[in-house]
């Protein structure tokens, strides 16, 4: 009697299908491998050119802070020259100044004493002597000429030929009343210039305000 044999029949059925499954799946499985692989090799090339980016951006923001430093340091040493341009020329306006008002007033001096010699030149040759009367010195008192506000000084018609000298102290009157003190600092023969003491550097000085020797 013929007997089925149901695993040789079965088994084919089961094992190639198997076969087939177990090879896509390798299949897939490599073909995601190969894809993560390239994945991986792209990421790992765009973190290089961006690390190599990021270098150049740093490099070139050194290059930018050295040169804003050279830069600010330029421009420092361009306004300190500046300052010192305007130093300079602050004081040669006020020698330009003082050298005017010296100028005013020997013109000043001079009509005075053409004045004075065309008397005496009309005058009798006898002329009656007064009588010599000794009295103590008298204050020097003068005007201001100038008010410097910026340098906190004035300028005085008080000289050298008054025995005026410097670090002698000066008061400022308006009308007779007391507005200020100046210490003298700088003095030649007709003028001299004296700074204001700080208690009264709030005070407007005025040209032609009073001046009197301490």
């Amino acid at each position: 009697m013929f007997k089925l044999n149901l695993n040789s029949k079965v088994l084919p059925r089961v094992f190639w299908p198997s076969i087939i499954i177990l090879l896509i799946g390798c299949t897939s499985f490599y073909i995601l491998k190969e894809k993560e692989k390239a994945l991986r090799i792209n990421t790992q090339k765009q973190l290089v050119e961006t690390i190599g980016e990021k270098r150049k951006v740093e490099n070139e923001l050194i290059v930018t802070v050295k040169a804003k430093e050279i830069l600010e340091k330029e421009i420092e040493e361009k306004e300190h020259q500046i300052k010192l341009v305007l130093d300079k020329l602050e004081k040669e306006i006020i020698s330009r100044r003082i050298a005017e008002i010296q100028l005013v007033l020997a013109t000043k001096e001079k009509r005075t004493l053409r004045t004075r010699l065309r008397q005496l030149t009309e005058t009798p040759e006898t002329i009656e002597l007064e009588k010599v009367v000794v009295k103590a010195a008298p204050v020097l008192v003068a005007k201001v000429l100038m008010v410097n506000k910026e340098q906190a000084f004035i300028v005085v018609d008080l000289g050298r030929e008054d025995n005026l000298r410097i670090g002698d102290t000066l008061s400022v009157y308006r009308s007779g009343e007391f507005i200020g003190r100046a210490e003298v600092e700088r003095v030649q023969e007709k003028v001299s210039a004296a700074a204001i003491l700080p208690q009264w550097q709030d005070v407007e000085f005025e040209e032609n305000d009073e001046v009197r020797q301490i």
